[in-house]
């Protein structure tokens, strides 16, 4: 006999899917973060594609493949998950390139990623 999914349930799997899909954009923007240090550090493309900072990127990107084939695997809509990681990425990066980076975030970009957020709540609705 199934069960019906009860109120509980359903929070806890759209959580696990936000944090899921938070860790899949984290990953990527931790990622081309690396990539950025090492075109920073390197003059040839050979030399930064040799880097071993480059290695952990790719690795970084394969847990986002692992972890988008897990929600996709589950079902979960590719634009809702689309959505939300692209904005926990894009946040992700501009936070780390003003305090890692030391590049400037004008308003307009602050004020984009908190309507991204934003959007990104209504979505998964």
């Amino acid at each position: 006999m199934c069960r019906p999914r009860g109120l509980h349930y359903l929070h806890m799997d759209r959580l696990l899917q936000t944090l899921i899909v938070l860790t899949a954009a984290l990953s990527v923007a931790i990622a081309d973060y690396l990539l950025k240090r090492v075109a920073a550090a390197t003059e040839r493309f050979a030399d930064a594609f040799i880097h071993p900072l480059t290695a952990l990127a790719v690795g970084l990107y394969a847990v986002q493949v692992v972890l988008f084939t897990y929600v996709f695997v589950r079902r979960w809509q590719l634009g809702t998950v689309a959505l939300l990681q692209m904005a926990c990425y894009a946040a992700a990066c501009l936070l780390m390139s003003r305090f890692w980076l030391g590049e400037r975030v004008t308003a307009a970009q602050a004020a984009g990623m908190v309507m991204a957020f934003c959007g990104a709540v209504l979505m998964t609705r």
